[in-house]
């Protein structure tokens, strides 16, 4: 059952998860194609600019900044003796193009981000997940599904026909995961067509697109929507404030430390064991200068493969209306 930490992911066909690792991403530049691979050892592989050089690609925390992932890149550097250079990206879209288009080799997303990249062809192997507290040794998750306060709504069945809050189309807990809890409630989450911005219509409910989680909480604390949802942290943070309710949750596989398969074999395993390596401690430990915005966001990775998302393969498979299937 997808909502259980212990199970964590659904037994869900492997078959689209198979398809899905193996395809073949767009060309990296030809210079990085033909690139010696000496300076990493003897193995052949290919690097997204040059050998010895790894390339971090993650959404800025704030416009053009990566303040939040640079001790992460500094540990990576002094950890494997390789130069870390971040690829500024504005949003998850440009992210993913990035990682088709071979331009990184490491890339920090969350889980949906990776399966569609894997989708459109980039060649990423998950290596591990970020954790997303200091108490909870699992790297996953939950989508929460809330309800203002007072509100007469006491399950997603009572969503029909009503005004619902997500993330944004590329929000694995706050979009392809809400369809999820909606479908499993009995309603039709076929999309209809698409509005003037391009987003996804349906005849059971009008979706509104809030942007981020905090908005989509906010949207719903002021009863501009019935129904929203958003990650856990933000959901019940709103609920211990009294202005929402949560109504239902679906555990969701956390976001993955992803590195490119195109990579030198030596460069891969270094590369696998520093990020499985990097406790918040283990980071601390090395003398990497940290940021405030790092600790507060940043507690540890845990090893995991792609195995671990094979639920969200599957869903994309089954939700059209996500668009994020192969």
């Amino acid at each position: 059952m997808l909502s259980s930490r212990t199970t964590r992911i659904g037994t869900l066909t492997a078959a689209a998860l198979i398809t899905a690792v193996a395809l073949t991403a767009c060309g990296a530049p030809a210079d990085a194609q033909n690139a010696s691979a000496a300076s990493s050892g003897s193995e052949s592989g290919s690097w997204a600019k040059a050998p010895g050089t790894i390339v971090f690609g993650a959404v800025p925390d704030q416009a053009g900044s990566d303040s939040n992932n640079k001790p992460l890149e500094d540990y990576i550097a002094k950890t494997t003796g390789y130069k870390v250079e971040y690829y500024p990206t504005s949003d998850y879209t440009a992210l993913i193009a990035a990682a088709v288009a071979g331009k990184v080799d490491l890339t920090s997303s969350g889980a949906l981000q990776y399966v569609m990249a894997v989708n459109k062809g980039a060649k990423l192997e998950p290596v591990a997940a970020t954790l997303t507290s200091a108490s909870v040794k699992d790297p996953g998750y939950y989508s929460e599904a809330i309800v203002p306060a007072g509100s007469p709504i006491t399950s997603l069945a009572d969503a029909k026909g009503k005004k619902v809050c997500f993330v944004d189309p590329n929000s694995t807990s706050g979009f392809l995961f809400g369809l999820y809890q909606l479908n499993k409630a009995g309603l039709d989450v076929t999309s209809t067509g698409a509005d003037a911005s391009g987003n996804p219509t349906f005849a059971d409910f009008t979706p509104f697109f809030a942007g981020a989680h905090d908005k989509s909480e906010q949207t719903v604390a002021s009863k501009q929507c019935d129904v929203g949802f958003a990650e856990d942290s933000v959901a019940e943070a709103g609920a211990a404030k009294g202005e929402v309710k949560v109504i239902g949750k679906e555990y969701v596989p956390g976001g993955p430390l992803a590195i490119s398969s195109t990579l030198p074999a030596d460069a891969k395993a270094k590369l696998t064991g520093a990020l499985q390596g990097a406790s918040l401690d283990a980071i601390k430990a090395s003398g990497v200068p940290l940021t405030d915005g790092f600790t507060k966001g940043y507690f540890g990775a845990q090893k995991e493969d792609v195995a671990y998302y094979t639920s969200i393969t599957d869903l994309c498979g089954s939700i059209p209306a996500a668009k994020c299937a192969k």
